[in-house]
């Protein structure tokens, strides 16, 4: 069988809110303000997805996961990554590479590189020399640099042609 390498590219932004929890790569994040989302808000899981489903021209989360839909309001990250590994399992994919960049102004988000790295590696099982996790800021410009929201871009390389057992 022959296999394919595809690329796909994710991104996502979420307002940052009092009363929520900060979860970041299926993480949380000790801060005093949380993403608002119709899920749980994970930015950097949204973006890994999208960009992975991106690869096999599949759409985005949004396809399985409608936030009309309110019976699942609140849905951790994770589940919608699980699915979305299973959406390319279907297709005969698997994710090879995560290349994932937060930008944000608060938190700082250094101390959580190799923490948030781990928790990848334990959702998508690639290996941790296969994941990059790495912040910007936004240099105080905008609703990100004014910490109102944080965003996450996402490259996503995708193997095409895997037989799945």
């Amino acid at each position: 069988m022959q296999t394919k390498v595809k690329f796909g590219f994710g991104f996502d932004i979420h307002r940052l809110v009092e009363g929520r929890k900060l979860i970041m790569g299926g993480l949380e994040i000790k801060h005093d303000k949380g993403l608002l989302g119709h899920s749980d808000g994970d930015v950097v899981l949204h973006a890994i997805c999208d960009g992975a489903l991106g690869a096999i021209a599949a759409g985005e989360i949004g396809i399985f996961y409608p936030p009309t839909d309110l019976s699942i309001a609140g849905i951790s990250s994770v589940v919608i990554a699980q699915k979305v590994i299973n959406v390319l399992k279907e297709k005969g994919a698997v994710i090879e590479h995560i290349d994932a960049t937060v930008v944000a102004e608060e938190p700082k988000m250094r101390a959580h590189y190799e923490p948030i790295r781990k928790s990848l590696n334990g959702i998508f099982n690639i290996g941790l020399e296969n994941i990059s996790f790495k912040a910007k800021s936004h240099e105080g410009l905008g609703e990100i640099g004014r910490g109102e929201a944080i965003a996450c871009y996402a490259a996503v390389t995708v193997r095409l042609g895997v037989k799945n057992d």
